[in-house]
């Protein structure tokens, strides 16, 4: 479905609260500032796939207000995953943990240096080391998240704020937003799409229990009581359990239930076949990990269980198909709560 977007100038978007920009960044936005001119800018990006991948609509969006503008994306050595190097025509890989104590203090800052002057700089990791790329370019506007007070004013001469109520991506989004552009309403993220895909005649959950931090993942022994309830709850369904690369996220703990003619175990996928995969599946359950962003960016139906991070900020607001079950007191959720919003989604989407 697509939608009238309203026009707006490209000059200066005003505002009182929410974002800041000095009086340098104003005066140039005012009156200098044209996105058709500007010639180069730099994406900041340092995190696991989830992230990552959450990065695309900011970077289709950037390259519709920038049409003449070459794009370098700046990532880390340690987070390549998924990197989304397919939307920009230039990457500038920085060092990471991996290689420490293989670089120099001096290797380091030419590393810096290899991102060359820029426009503009949009960063959206706010790391140390994104704060030399920073510190070390002559860009005309730096915008980022100033986690820290005095980085506002000082390393970047503009900025948006980060809530907790707020979706990370619309958070990013706000840097254009700022600049004038107004983005699609229903983000694209350039991967394939769940309503084109659907498996409708034969449907499929897809589950997935591993995280970049073991405080986000269920039991295992939860795990097994709540497959086996979703297994009877839905028995026209088949129920995929998706592993992950670690050993922490094998399924081998649930090949008893195979016995059931609607269980199934999925080795690890790569990423082309991950997305095909979750854009064909009715719905993707899971914790706040990567695979619930890569059904995200599918537009694949979700449920997302939270209980060790905020729900708010990696939940989209522009399609109502994503639920989240979760307590107040932030107890992890129990099986039957996990059921009930499954329920509730599953009979939304059909």
């Amino acid at each position: 479905m697509k939608f009238n977007q309203p026009k707006i100038s490209s000059k200066y978007a005003c505002f009182e609260k929410g974002a800041y920009a000095s009086k340098s960044a104003k005066h140039y936005l005012n009156n200098d500032f044209d996105p058709t001119k500007v010639k180069k800018i730099a994406v900041i990006r340092h995190a696991a796939l989830g992230d990552q991948v959450i990065t695309r609509p900011f970077l289709i969006e950037a390259r519709k207000f920038f049409p003449n503008a070459e794009i370098t994306l700046v990532a880390l050595s340690t987070y390549q995953y998924g990197m989304p190097s397919d939307l920009t025509d230039r990457t500038v890989v920085l060092h990471g943990r991996d290689r420490k104590g293989e670089v120099s203090f001096s290797d380091k800052m030419n590393n810096f240096r290899e991102v060359g002057d820029q426009d503009i700089i949009f960063d959206l990791a706010g790391t140390n080391r994104s704060y030399w790329v920073n510190l070390l370019n002559k860009a005309k506007l730096k915008i980022g998240f100033p986690y820290k007070s005095w980085l506002k004013g000082t390393l970047y001469n503009a900025a948006v704020f980060r809530s907790d109520l707020q979706p990370e991506i619309e958070t990013m989004l706000d840097m254009l937003r700022l600049l004038g552009h107004i983005p699609a309403q229903r983000l694209d993220f350039g991967y394939p799409d769940h309503e084109e895909l659907v498996c409708s005649e034969n449907p499929y959950f897809v589950y997935f229990n591993g995280a970049s931090q073991p405080r986000k993942v269920l039991k295992n022994d939860q795990v097994i009581a709540l497959m086996e309830l979703a297994v009877k709850t839905f028995p026209e369904v088949k129920h995929v359990f998706l592993e992950g690369v670690n050993e922490s996220e094998k399924g081998d703990f649930l090949s008893h239930l195979t016995s059931y003619d609607n269980f199934a175990i999925q080795p690890c996928m790569p990423l082309k076949e991950l997305l095909t995969f979750c854009a064909k599946a009715q719905l993707v359950v899971a914790p706040d990990t990567g695979v619930r962003n890569v059904a995200i960016s599918t537009h694949t139906p979700t449920v997302g269980i939270f209980y060790a991070t905020v729900p708010f900020r990696y939940t989209p607001r522009y399609e109502p198909i994503h639920h989240i079950v979760m307590n107040a007191s932030c107890a992890i959720p129990t099986n039957e709560q996990i059921v009930h919003t499954i329920s509730n989604a599953y009979t939304t989407e059909k």
